[in-house]
């Protein structure tokens, strides 16, 4: 499996209209929902150290996660699938998915076509079949 498949990095677009606050929650309800996974983690990006005088320690990056997916390609569909339903719970939602160079962008097409992409992107990023054992090998 190649190495970047553990790291997919989440980028949410929203409404215009929408809040700073809207989008943090927006945020942390997805967060919530793919830890319920099988994932390793899934953590909030950095924007930076906090400004001096503040009590926090780091900025979050609005709208953007990371989730490690560890080594099962299996999880990878699943968490996309997650996301793309948070995406299609309203019109103005696209989600930005990235795993090392490879970005794909969920939202905006029919059904057939983002199911299309979104199998060819996993297929890209799944591991090859374990070689069967030779025989009497076991």
């Amino acid at each position: 499996m190649p190495e970047d498949l553990d790291k997919l990095e989440i980028n949410l677009q929203v409404a215009d209209d929408l809040s700073s606050y809207e989008l943090d929650e927006l945020t942390a309800a997805l967060q919530r929902e793919l830890l319920q996974l099988d994932v390793d983690a899934v953590d909030r990006v950095s924007a930076g150290p906090a400004p001096d005088g503040s009590r926090g320690v780091d900025l979050a990056a609005l709208g953007a996660l990371i989730v490690q997916v560890g080594k099962s390609a299996p999880v990878l569909g699943q968490v996309i699938d997650v996301i793309q339903a948070w995406a299609a719970r309203a019109p103005d939602r696209t989600v930005d998915l990235r795993i090392g160079d490879d970005t794909i962008k969920l939202g905006g097409l029919s059904e057939p076509d983002q199911r299309a992409l979104i199998d060819s992107w996993i297929a890209r990023h799944a591991a090859p079949p374990a070689p069967a054992p030779e025989p009497g090998m076991a």
